[in-house]
């Protein structure tokens, strides 16, 4: 389950999820070399921010619905494909996991500020177990309580933000030279359709400790600069990391490069005993 962040949309983890679906995706799932098939879905958080605050709240929900309608989905997904690549009609999600009924596991793969969500979102996919792989992502919380922005960079959100409201993603660095945000004009396109300004309220919201090991393992999948912070931090709990030299938008800029890195990475954190 690919997962985009709250500031961008499904547009830009799609060319991924063609190159995974292309693939075929085959991982270890035991230490006598047998496979499972897993199947790939968007996730499409967009609209998690209308109505009231508390807005992370409605956010995990919209991720626990639609995750439990692509592992619904699972037995009748091959027989009912419309041609919509990753997403079926209406921008939902199509397939799982494609064991049985439903899935013994989940891989997500978060993005961005979809990172400090990881933990409320694995707690939501009624899997047997759910691994993550950080993509250039943020990191929730080891204990406690996760802020759904760093601190050190509410600051500059509340600077930029007019009547409470922050605007969409691509306005935030009105200096920055377009090639170095967006890696194609047609990533340009795609995520200047998704954005949408935001409450500021939302990125001062924090995210409640979940109950449990809602991550039974993980990774990480760095691709900018700007993450080797987390990257770090990554390895200091012990996860895999891999490093996909890039930009941010990476998954848009090179696909067919950052699906075989996904491919690669979740073989070793599906693997048995994995960290």
């Amino acid at each position: 389950m690919l997962v985009h962040a709250p500031v961008l949309g499904p547009a830009s983890w799609q060319p991924v999820a063609a190159e995974l679906s292309g693939a075929g995706l085959s991982l270890p799932r035991s230490p006598d070399g047998s496979t499972a098939r897993y199947r790939v879905a968007v996730a499409d958080l967009t609209g998690f921010a209308a109505g009231e605050p508390p807005y992370a709240p409605r956010l995990v929900a919209r991720f626990s619905g639609q995750v439990a309608e692509a592992l619904a989905g699972t037995a009748r997904g091959a027989s009912s494909d419309d041609g919509g690549g990753p997403h079926g009609r209406g921008g939902r999600p199509r397939g799982g996991a494609s064991s049985g009924d439903g899935a013994d596991h989940v891989v997500l793969v978060v993005h961005s500020g979809a990172g400090p969500f990881a933990a409320q979102l694995g707690a939501a996919v009624p899997a047997a177990r759910v691994s993550v792989i950080f993509a250039d992502a943020g990191l929730p919380a080891r204990a406690g309580p996760t802020p759904v922005v760093d601190a050190a960079f509410l600051p500059y959100l509340r600077q930029i933000a007019h009547d409470g409201v922050v605007p969409p993603w691509p306005q935030w660095f009105p200096e920055a030279d377009p090639a170095e945000l967006y890696p194609t004009e047609a990533a340009r396109t795609a995520v200047l359709a998704d954005a949408r300004p935001l409450p500021l309220s939302f990125f001062e919201e924090t995210l409640p400790a979940v109950t449990g090991p809602a991550i039974v393992s993980a990774g990480y999948l760095l691709f900018s600069a700007g993450y080797q912070q987390e990257a770090g931090q990554a390895r200091e709990r012990g996860w895999p990391v891999t490093e996909l030299p890039g930009t941010h938008l990476h998954p848009m800029a090179a696909p067919a490069d950052v699906a075989a890195a996904i491919i690669s990475l979740a073989a070793v954190i599906a693997a048995p005993g994995s960290p």
